[in-house]
């Protein structure tokens, strides 16, 4: 882990329930990835993204995919980064990484705005699910992810804030953005404590 990617001190001290959290992937699209690749770890974000998935689906937590419409992009009006992170006219934004597929039995979701929340079919799918914690991760923490976790707070919803599965376009700004998230409104955590909240007391400890 880096150090822009490791928990900063203080933040709620709250506790993940796999019985009570759901798994957000934000915005994992392949163009989205690809416009980051020079400026941030996307190599450590796919392969902890990559693991959350799985352990989460393995323990029975809900797993959902927020996915951003084309015509969201930096300088939108919701006030989107000024970097340009749009697509070319022949990519399709809803393709999500390879390594990180949705899968069968996972809720995909069209976000129209920087919130996750904002929308979309998210506040639904919690209170159908009866989860009140949100384990966040994807990109980038200084938007879109902040302003999700900002959005859950006051739905009275937990959140958390996976610091080493998400990413901004320098260290700088990821750094920035954990420390302003941690003060505020959400729990920032590292992958292999919420792999070990996922897996519980009664899971082996094998579990990817």
């Amino acid at each position: 882990m880096t150090a822009a990617a490791s928990p900063p001190v203080g933040g709620p001290s709250w506790s993940i329930d796999p019985k009570r959290s759901a798994l957000l992937v934000q915005h994992m699209q392949k163009y989205l990835v690809h416009a980051l690749r020079d400026h941030a770890p996307v190599t450590e974000l796919l392969a902890n993204v990559s693991r959350l998935t799985r352990s989460a689906r393995a323990a029975g937590v809900p797993v959902v995919y927020a996915v951003r419409v084309p015509q969201q992009r930096a300088g939108a009006p919701d006030g989107g980064h000024p970097v340009l992170l749009g697509p070319a006219p022949e990519v399709r934004v809803d393709a999500v990484v390879d390594v990180v597929q949705p899968q069968v039995g996972d809720t995909v979701l069209t976000a129209k705005r920087s919130s996750s929340f904002a929308g979309t079919q998210l506040p639904f799918t919690l209170r159908r699910l009866g989860r009140d914690q949100l384990v966040v991760v994807g990109t980038t923490a200084g938007t879109e992810v902040l302003r999700t976790a900002a959005d859950a707070w006051t739905r009275d919803i937990e959140s958390f804030v996976v610091s080493d599965a998400v990413v901004d376009r320098t260290a700088g700004d990821h750094a920035t953005a954990l420390r302003w998230l941690a003060a505020t409104c959400a729990s920032v955590v590292a992958t292999d404590s919420v792999l070990e909240a996922f897996r519980g007391p009664h899971t082996a400890a094998g579990t990817p």
